[in-house]
């Protein structure tokens, strides 16, 4: 008889606490195996660390029509379908600005992001090309900070080209997962000041890199770590506390390397690459002309002016100096 009191107590003590449970009385706090509602902001985190990037699914996005074959991207930015994210976080905020650019804007000091291309092509070699300048307006007058292109992106590994208008100089930077190391830098004092475009182009084959602002070649790297990736765009801010960056007239397409060569004395123009084939120009002192690659055994292959047919000028005699280097030069036969 004891027994059975004990278990219908027993069954009242449970029943009160359902109905009590069911009706939200009993604010039992949620577990910390249950899941909530609540998601993270993302955040953009300092240089020292890696940043995540706002992503936008890799699906089929509409791009402003080209006319040449040999474009694999282009984006004026006049259109909002095409793509981009378009995101704001505590201390940055990116998306189309109208009528004609993407910008992104960092509210912070010493914070970076990066924003890929939304159908999110793993290129090898290519070159791309970007106009881009600083929006007064909204950017501190006083501090540092670096934008430009990032490329070869494979998660928080990639490259980045980037300016800064301020100390009129140039960066080429690597990130990887431990964070961002300096390949290479420069001087270049054609940089624009604030509400001006300048253009920055990579050109990129297999493991070398060329780096040109304002159609003037800056510098060129070897580093053979990241073979393909992503391309898209890259802000950092140092000491300044507010950087607003306009990004127009993205252009990626196939590798179109330019290739000139000086000419330092007086050169044979040949109709093919040796000594034994006949003569058909001559070069002189301060000419420049347009190269196309350089054989096997260094005979760099050019334009010949008038002519419908290339001619070839021996390297190994010294009196070609070329932009870039010939070591980044297809190689060609005749």
């Amino acid at each position: 008889m004891k027994r059975q009191s004990i278990s219908c107590f027993n069954f009242i003590v449970v029943l009160i606490v359902l109905i009590f449970t069911g009706a939200g009385c009993g604010n039992i706090p949620a577990t910390a195996n249950e899941p909530t509602s609540i998601e993270p902001t993302p955040s953009l985190i300092p240089v020292t660390s890696s940043s995540p990037s706002p992503e936008s699914p890799a699906t089929s996005v509409p791009q402003v029509p080209v006319s040449d074959s040999n474009v694999l991207f282009h984006d004026d930015f006049t259109d909002p379908t095409t793509g981009w994210p378009e995101d704001k976080f505590d201390n940055y905020f990116v998306g189309y600005h109208e009528p004609e650019y993407y910008h992104v804007e960092v509210t912070g000091t010493n914070y970076k992001t990066t924003v890929f291309e939304p159908s999110r092509q793993s290129l090898t070699d290519f070159t791309t090309d970007l106009q881009v300048f600083t929006a007064s307006s909204k950017t501190s007058p006083e501090g540092d900070f670096h934008f430009g292109l990032a490329f070869r992106r494979s998660g928080d590994q990639y490259y980045a080209f980037t300016i800064s208008p301020r100390t009129k100089k140039w960066y080429v930077l690597k990130s990887s997962p431990s964070g961002l190391t300096t390949l290479t830098e420069g001087t270049i004092e054609g940089l624009h000041d604030a509400d001006v475009d300048d253009t920055l182009r990579v050109d990129a084959q297999g493991p070398n890199f060329l780096f040109h602002v304002n159609d003037q070649l800056v510098g060129q790297f070897t580093d053979p770590d990241y073979s393909s990736g992503e391309i898209g765009f890259y802000v950092e801010s140092f000491d300044s506390p507010a950087t607003h960056i306009h990004f127009d007239q993205l252009t990626i397409q196939d590798l179109n390397l330019s290739l000139m060569c000086n000419v330092n004395g007086s050169v044979n123009v040949r109709s093919g690459p040796g000594k034994t084939y006949p003569q058909v120009a001559v070069l002189s002192n301060g000419d420049t002309v347009q190269a196309l690659g350089i054989s096997p055994n260094q005979w760099i292959k050019i334009v010949v002016e008038g002519s419908d047919e290339p001619g070839w000028v021996s390297y190994s005699d010294g009196y070609m100096s070329c932009t870039p280097t010939v070591d980044l030069f297809p190689i060609v036969t005749p």
